[in-house]
């Protein structure tokens, strides 16, 4: 406890120092003064001494002039034998010490005195009363007349001998007890002055010390202060003090409010003044990670982790009235000192940082994905990457018209939809076919976000803003990935004009061959194995409306056999079927001159049953009704917009939009479509389209 005082050991010192000499003098006053007291009884006795011995003179001479045996007589004994015995006391308690009657006739204690001329005085006096007293004694105890008269006349002339000593003895006595009484009450203001003196001294030495001390501490205060002060107005994080109750402190650095974009910061509540500038979710995490911090069960160092404000983006207000955005790192570090918790909150600005740090991902998400789409246009064929390049530049030109058209009533806003979902689905069935999964995924996207539209109970023009800017992003790869492809055939014509000595290349093995590879693809993505085979497809020379349909058909057929009806290598095992499905595409041309396009597979088939519960769980159909339905009416299901037996939404399937499409493309070419179905056996899907489908395609 000693050491902790630290510069303040000599100020405790002299405040102790000061104490202890006012409570001595202070004992030493309650001492003395008692004594004075005692000396002042002894005093009044004293003088009452004189006044017993003027008491019993008188009293002798009036019995002296009384009638023996009278009123006045008596009288006159009783006050004799009252002063004599008071006297008698008195005196013997002066002389020994002891108890005698005090003037308010309750008893007292009288020390013996001690004095040489108060000894002397009692000593002198005893002698003169010893007769005296004697002779009284007799006068009061006589028992006949005769006697009391004799001895009467006795006292009465030792009084007239003994009374003018006694009394200057008595005298002598009170005088002497005044001298001492006045010699202790001198020594007492002796005492006091002294102990006043050293008390200002003391005081004066605190005060002077005390004020060095303050004038130090003030200077190395202001010192201290000025260096605190330089630091806050001169470092750029933002620095502050955080209590238990989360206000800021009277003191913080400079730069904190202009992060913030307030004047004064100082006794805000900390999650008040960041509750209009973060979500609703951040300011809850941080409202309990800033309580952890003033838990002293919970260690600081094991909940940084936790810190919800490590990283986060503000929205501050400016100057203009409006709000930029900024990022700013929290850092919180527990101040004990005490009793008193609190944290220091460093705030950083790393807006520049998160900036860069943003610039060099996207640099690098460039350059990841500039090695995507050379990994990716690579392996596939020259033609069918050009051939889908310009199928996807007009069909992003139809987008663009579609979302031109001012449509305002909510069901021209729902078929713009609708219009831009087939255009979006066969770009992205085209691109699985391809095997580029890029452009697979921006057709995903697209489709989701159009999904989302059509969930809303309303849409507006606005709502279609965020479309114009997903199919900009997606012309602007498009677009990049034409640049690369123009760039290896450039550098492929230069190879074959240096090398005509070398054997011309053979053609393709078939454009054909990349429904194949989607199977391959969605099969992995599934964890299923498919063998596809393909015929008819390259015998037959197509018209490109034509050809376009019968791929689009064959990706969506493809894709739903291999996602709905190929079972896993565990079910077909156990249905004694080959660990891989197959899925065989033909086309023939019939008699009539029509096309027919069959997709055959040996799955599962359509499951009926999974159709229904996924009915009765549509608020669009009565659970009663849906019960009802034969497999007519659960097969015509496969068709409704939005209706799909997937568990969750894929790339391949879930959006229940594929079939409607298809089937409306049919519809539109003049086609006709039926489907056989084999419960656990398998699906076919026969497409018959019209001998003049290319003309009506082509127009």
């Amino acid at each position: 406890m000693w050491a902790a005082l630290g510069k303040y050991k000599s100020i405790v010192v002299s405040i102790a120092l000061f104490l202890l000499l006012d409570a001595s003098v202070l004992a030493l006053n309650f001492y003395i003064s008692f004594k004075i007291a005692d000396d002042a009884v002894g005093v009044n006795l004293a003088g009452r001494q004189r006044m017993l011995s003027q008491r019993t003179v008188k009293s002798l001479y009036e019995l002296d002039s009384a009638p023996v045996g009278s009123e006045a007589y008596q009288l006159a004994l009783q006050e004799l034998t009252l002063s004599y015995t008071l006297f008698d006391r008195t005196l013997t308690a002066f002389d020994r010490g002891g108890l005698t009657r005090g003037a308010d006739g309750n008893e007292v204690l009288l020390k013996l005195v001690e004095s040489a001329d108060g000894r002397q005085a009692i000593t002198d006096a005893k002698q003169l009363w010893a007769p005296y007293s004697a002779a009284i004694r007799a006068v009061i105890n006589s028992a006949d007349l005769g006697a009391a008269q004799t001895n009467l006349a006795q006292a009465i002339s030792l009084a007239q001998a003994n009374n003018v000593p006694l009394l200057g003895l008595m005298n002598q006595l009170t005088v002497d007890l005044e001298h001492v009484a006045t010699s202790k009450a001198t020594t007492l203001r002796y005492i006091q002055t002294a102990g006043i003196s050293l008390a200002i001294i003391n005081f004066l030495i605190i005060i002077f010390h005390f004020l060095s001390e303050l004038r130090h501490n003030d200077r190395q205060l202001e010192a201290a202060r000025q260096e605190t002060e330089e630091i806050l107005d001169t470092v750029s994080e933002g620095l502050f003090l955080m209590d238990d109750q989360h206000k800021i402190a009277g003191q913080h650095s400079a730069s904190l409010p202009g992060m913030f974009g307030r004047e004064s910061l100082s006794g805000t509540v900390f999650t008040e003044l960041i509750k209009d500038l973060v979500k609703p979710k951040d300011l809850q995490t941080a409202e309990r990670f800033i309580a952890l911090l003033f838990r002293p069960d919970v260690k600081s160092n094991l909940i940084q982790d936790l810190n919800p404000l490590n990283e986060i983006e503000l929205q501050i207000p400016d100057q203009n009235g409006g709000h930029r955005r900024c990022y700013l790192s929290f850092d919180f570090k527990r101040v004990l000192s005490d009793n008193e918790k609190n944290v220091l909150v460093t705030v950083k600005d790393i807006t520049q940082s998160m900036l860069l740090a943003a610039e060099l991902e996207q640099e690098k998400q460039r350059n990841e994905q500039q090695m995507e789409m050379l990994t990716g246009i690579l392996h596939t064929n020259p033609e069918d990457l050009a051939d889908f390049i310009a199928k996807s530049f007009a069909s992003f030109e139809r987008i663009n018209k579609i979302l031109k058209d001012q449509s305002k009533t909510l069901g021209s806003l729902g078929r713009k939809l609708e219009k831009i979902f087939v255009e979006v689905h066969s770009f992205k069935g085209d691109a699985s076919a391809l095997g580029l999964e890029n452009f697979a995924d921006y057709g995903h996207q697209f489709e989701k976000r159009i999904k989302e539209l059509q969930d809303m109970d309303a849409i507006s023009g606005n709502d279609f803003l965020g479309l114009a800017v997903h199919l900009e992003g997606l012309i602007k790869y498009t677009e990049d990935i034409k640049g690369i492809a123009d760039k290896l055939a450039q550098f492929a014509d230069v190879a074959s004009a240096g090398g005509d000595n070398k054997a011309p290349q053979p053609a393709s093995s078939g454009k054909w061959q990349k429904l194949k590879e989607l199977a391959e693809l969605v099969s992995q993505r599934e964890d299923k194995q498919v063998h596809v085979t393909l015929t008819g497809l390259s015998e037959h020379p197509f018209g490109q409306g034509v050809e376009a349909l019968v791929n689009d058909l064959c990706v969506q057929f493809i894709r739903n056999a291999v996602v709905h009806s190929i079972e896993a290598k565990p079910q077909r095992e156990e249905a004694r079927k080959p660990s891989y499905g197959r899925i065989d595409v033909q086309l023939v041309e019939l008699p009539s001159g029509e096309l027919e396009l069959s997709v055959t597979d040996d799955g599962q088939g359509i499951d009926y049953e999974k159709i229904r519960k996924r009915a009765v769980q549509t608020p669009a159909w009565s659970q009663a009704g849906v019960q009802q339905w034969d497999q007519k009416q659960l097969m015509k299901l496969i068709f409704e917009p939005g209706f799909s037996t997937a568990d969750s939404v894929t790339t391949d399937a879930g959006q229940g939009v594929g079939m409607n499409v298809i089937k409306q493309r049919i519809v539109d070419a003049g086609g006709k479509l039926k489907i056989h179905n084999r419960t656990g056996a398998g699906c076919k899907f026969v497409v018959t389209l019209p001998k003049a489908a290319e003309s009506e395609l082509a127009a």
